[in-house]
């Protein structure tokens, strides 16, 4: 057993590497040509452009390791079963689950090292990548200044606070903005629960204005609505914003309970945090319903194998991004959203392996 399970490791782990390099390279010459245009409109060096490039490999090769985890599993049982290396397995006394306990654990290897990625490099590469991005493509000002419990940036005479921001829908839970003269000298205050970007305007819900008056006493006044037109819409406040991919677990699990417990809508992010811990194991999920469709297929070789997998691979990512979108609607309790998925492709790969045993 000792000798195919190390036969079972050398050939998944090939196949895996060639699957992630070739998938890699075609990701990156696609985003490359797909991105080209935007660096030499906006006049950014070559090199900038490639270090661009660069910095996206960690986070590429994150969202690529499950589709290699099943391509290889494809390719590497196919081929067994084509040269009846599975029968003589068989022959010899071995059913589908012992054939499986290696390679299922190979893949949650595999997962873990995915989430350990995305703990130490992908938040730091990914951050830089879309710093060039934004302020060498996009030409957006860096004057935010990121906190884990909020976000501050400088405008035009004003410096904004914002507790939590939702980019979908434009809209700002937590929000204060400080005005100033052109000696920065302090004369409005606007603090609002809710502010919602509609028609270039910002249209503020349950706050409180504050005038301060030269001799430094203050006016204070209360609204339920109010609108503002600010020179800093939305795309100037995204530029400082970090992704989910640009945090680590503990960071946006600590960001998530800090916003929670002030008050604010947390969901997005509760969702965001459960998929950090989901996504790994996806892994084993799409593992466990490769191998009894790989051993069921006896024709159509690599190509097939290759299409099949990227079939079931693009309906898994398609079921996943779905409860992903509900949960953060509130249709779904967001563990449930993050994890759904893997349920569902779990319950039909257990579904899988019984039929082909039986």
């Amino acid at each position: 057993m000792k000798i195919i399970v190390r036969y079972l490791c050398k050939e998944f782990f090939m196949f895996f590497f060639i699957s992630l390099i070739t998938f890699l390279i075609i990701y990156m010459v696609v985003e490359f040509f797909g991105k080209i245009d935007n660096f030499v409109e906006a006049n950014v060096p070559l090199n900038v452009a490639f270090s661009y490039l660069i910095y996206q490999i960690p986070l590429s090769i994150q969202q690529l390791i499950p589709v290699s985890v099943l391509i290889s599993v494809m390719l590497m049982l196919g081929i067994m079963n084509k040269h009846n290396e599975i029968l003589a397995m068989k022959n010899c006394g071995l059913n589908l689950f012992n054939l499986s306990y290696p390679i299922i654990a190979m893949s949650i290897l595999t997962g873990i090292g995915s989430f350990f990625l995305s703990e130490s490099i992908v938040p730091i590469t990914s951050s830089m990548a879309n710093n060039i991005w934004n302020i060498q493509v996009e030409k957006r000002s860096p004057r935010g200044a990121y906190k884990l419990s909020q976000l501050w940036y400088r405008g035009k005479g004003s410096i904004y606070q914002i507790r939590t921001y939702d980019s979908r829908k434009n809209i700002i839970e937590g929000f204060s903005i400080f005005l100033f003269d052109k000696d920065f000298t302090l004369t409005k205050r606007i603090d609002a629960r809710k502010a919602t970007w509609i028609n270039d305007r910002w249209y503020l819900n349950d706050g409180l204005i504050q005038e301060i008056e030269p001799d430094g006493s203050r006016k204070s006044i209360r609204f339920t609505d109010h609108s503002l037109q600010l020179p800093e819409g939305p795309k100037s406040l995204e530029t400082t914003m970090k992704a989910p991919e640009e945090m680590s677990f503990w960071e946006l699990r600590g960001y998530a309970k800090k916003i929670s417990e002030e008050g604010y809508d947390s969901t997005r992010f509760q969702v965001d945090l459960h998929i950090k811990i989901a996504f790994p194991f996806i892994c084993p999920v799409l593992t466990l319903v490769g191998i009894p469709l790989a051993l069921r297929r006896k024709r159509g070789g690599i190509p097939l194998s290759i299409t099949f997998g990227i079939g079931i691979s693009f309906l898994y990512l398609l079921t996943f991004g779905l409860s992903r979108s509900l949960a953060i609607s509130g249709v779904l309790p967001p563990i449930l959203g993050a994890w759904i998925a893997n349920l569902l492709f779990s319950l039909f790969g257990v579904y899988l392996m019984l039929v082909e045993e039986g």
